[in-house]
């Protein structure tokens, strides 16, 4: 795979398409996430949003929504929530009145089934409760038996992670989505199938459940024909297997951290052990200082050259800043001298022909 910022420039006529594809994220193994010095020395595409005129299909309210129109990812946590220009999960459009979250279009027999769900107690009760858009989707889809449905959940979980608040909602919905899942279908050959297991598997390390967790991750068998014809089939069987292989060390040690540090590719793994902090994952995202592994980790030799290596690109990259900063006052500077001289100048002309 390659390193760096991937964008996504979403048109109208792939929106559609490219919805289904947005709400599985997680669905990619291992994206190589880019170092922090990457992305000072080259900043990377910033998301851009336009607003976009929604209208219920259920009760035809009609409201205002900020539709995504391209993102840049550079990277995955092993959750499968992306790292990039934007905000995690992707925002979903809501009506506001009736509270149906549209994650995707619905034909007649899906709205007459979903105008029951919207208005049931138990929806009530969860919009009541102020749970996320992504759960009351997941809510939606379940009850259509949508294939989306646990990809769904998993944002939810994202969401909880990101807030961080005392509810409890990370250890319920992580615990939801790992049930969940070990009630589909197993193949070894569906990278649905696949990928869902794994984000499972992490889901119970997350929760502390280590036994359980490496005995699902045993379990994931992918066989050599997973992806069938797809173009980057290879390249997905590998990533699954290695995600896999990764995933063992944390499990092991009973890390039931968000972004366990041997599960990043090297450069962000280096980045923080020159940063000294761990990457910061969810609310109030204050740094946190490198654990004993995480620092044992940091200071094994596969990694010290490439430590090395950043370090002398930040010196190299804030004597450069320190130049361009330099150079912009002084122009400014000299700017404002020549602005002065003239309006010195103009001054003394208009004196003289007012004499």
């Amino acid at each position: 795979m390659k390193e760096g910022a991937v964008t996504m420039h979403i048109s109208a006529d792939r929106k559609r398409r490219l919805t289904s594809k947005a709400r599985k994220f997680g669905w990619a193994a291992m994206v190589p996430i880019a170092a922090a010095v990457g992305l000072l020395t080259a900043p990377a595409p910033s998301s851009t949003y336009f607003p976009e005129q929604k209208t219920c299909p259920i009760g035809g309210e009609k409201f205002e929504f900020m539709a995504l129109g391209s993102i840049s990812t550079w990277g995955a946590l092993p959750d499968g929530m992306p790292i990039g220009s934007g905000y995690f999960p992707t925002d979903l459009p809501q009506c506001p009145r009736n509270g149906l979250v549209m994650y995707r279009d619905f034909n007649a027999d899906e709205l007459e089934k979903l105008k029951g769900v919207i208005e049931s107690r138990e929806y009530r009760a969860l919009r009541a409760k102020d749970s996320s858009k992504h759960y009351l989707a997941y809510q939606l889809a379940r009850a259509l038996r949508d294939e989306d449905a646990p990809w769904l959940l998993l944002s939810a979980t994202w969401q909880a992670k990101n807030d961080n608040l005392p509810n409890g909602r990370v250890k319920a919905y992580n615990d939801e989505f790992a049930s969940f899942v070990l009630t589909l279908p197993v193949s070894a050959t569906s990278f649905n199938s696949i990928a869902l297991r794994a984000r499972a598997a992490n889901a119970l390390r997350e929760l502390g459940r280590f036994s359980e967790a490496e005995n699902l991750r045993q379990s994931i068998v992918i066989a050599p024909e997973a992806g069938g014809a797809e173009s980057d089939a290879d390249e997905n069987r590998k990533g699954w297997v290695d995600y896999l292989k990764l995933l063992a060390g944390p499990i092991a040690r009973q890390d039931k951290g968000r972004s366990p540090i041997d599960m990043f590719n090297q450069r962000l793994a280096v980045s923080e052990c020159v940063s000294g902090v761990r990457l910061a994952t969810s609310m109030p995202y204050l740094p946190e200082p490198l654990s004993s592994f995480e620092k044992k980790y940091c200071a094994s030799p596969e990694l010290s050259e490439a430590i090395a290596e950043q370090k002398r690109n930040l010196a190299e990259y804030s004597d450069e800043s320190m130049q361009a900063a330099s150079d912009a006052m002084n122009a400014a500077e000299a700017a404002r001298i020549e602005a002065a001289a003239l309006n010195v100048s103009t001054a003394a002309v208009n004196a003289a022909m007012a004499q």
